[in-house]
């Protein structure tokens, strides 16, 4: 593949994309606060267990956040402040290095912050198809082939040479299959956890009152959008060998968890969840991002309580 660096520099790219990580790393924090407190609260009101899972992915997500966006700032100084004048090239010579401990620091918690949002969205496609393993199973072979692949490309950039850049070819088949297969895995589930809302929706309709479960599917479609999105940009981006891809790359970062806890205070605040009865039957347990919401079905009914949580 041929680099292609326009008019823009990497020095120039690198300090835009320090600046929109901040601004998100910010939103971030405000996000895992307020998302936090909400699910603590909601627990103790309806005096249900908190949601472990929940707060152990959003403490992950957001410990990998700021491993990352430190690690970006350390290697801004690096290559501003401490290698400046005595790194060949100079600062974009820095830059431009992939096998840095930095570089490799900052790549290992991008993967990782991408490998627990996947897990998690996969954890939540199995409790909205009550465990089917039709379901599951490929979507798990994806997550086990993105881990491999994401082993791989970290492992690439340690042994690079000095000055193999991030569009050498031999990278580029990590960097390229990383990026396919959490799309994939993303796409797919988010497809499939919103077809089942709607199946259920439709399967409901005639024997409920109230409001539906659809903007739960909402909800569910626009957290994959967005993160769909950013890596669809990213792709083109680096395929086309342009330094711009980092203010895209260093951004998914914290994208994955500011998306992750918009959709918990979306649904732990009722924007979601939904209360539905029916004329008469069982108690069914819809539980939106561990805000649970009861509907009462028909006893021929064959839902199985579902539970929606957020995971891109």
């Amino acid at each position: 593949m041929v680099q292609h660096t326009g008019s823009v520099g990497i020095d120039t790219v690198t300090l835009v994309a320090m600046f929109v990580e901040a601004v998100l790393y910010g939103l971030l924090i405000v996000l895992s606060i307020a998302s936090t407190v909400v699910l603590v609260r909601k627990s103790r009101l309806s005096r249900n267990p908190i949601n472990k899972p929940m707060i152990v992915a959003s403490v992950s997500m957001f410990i990998l956040a700021t491993v990352h966006i430190a690690a970006d700032l350390q290697r801004l100084l690096d290559a501003f402040v401490r290698h400046s004048t005595d790194h060949p090239g100079g600062s974009k010579g820095y830059l431009n290095r992939v096998n840095t401990p930095i570089y490799v620091l900052k790549s290992t918690a991008y993967g990782a912050q991408t490998l627990v949002g996947d897990a998690f969205i996969i954890y939540r496609l199995h409790l909205v198809w009550d465990g089917d393993r039709r379901i599951i199973i490929p979507l798990l072979i994806s997550f086990i082939a993105s881990t491999g692949v994401g082993i791989g490309a970290v492992h690439g950039f340690a042994l690079a040479a000095p000055d193999d850049p991030i569009f050498l070819k031999d990278l580029q088949h990590w960097i390229v299959s990383f990026f396919s297969l959490t799309l994939f895995t993303n796409f797919t589930s988010t497809t499939l956890i919103a077809s089942r809302i709607w199946w259920i929706h439709r399967k409901t309709k005639t024997i409920v009152s109230g409001r539906s479960v659809l903007p739960a599917m909402v909800v569910i479609i626009e957290s994959g959008a967005i993160y769909s999105a950013c890596l669809i940009i990213l792709i083109s981006l680096y395929l086309s060998g342009s330094f711009t891809q980092y203010i895209v790359l260093d951004a998914v970062t914290q994208v994955i968890g500011v998306v992750f806890s918009l959709v918990i205070l979306r649904v732990a605040l009722g924007i979601s969840s939904e209360t539905r009865k029916t004329r008469t039957g069982r108690m069914t347990t819809l539980a939106f991002g561990g805000a649970k919401s009861e509907a009462m079905t028909t006893e021929d009914s064959e839902e199985s309580p579902v539970a929606i949580f957020n995971g891109s």
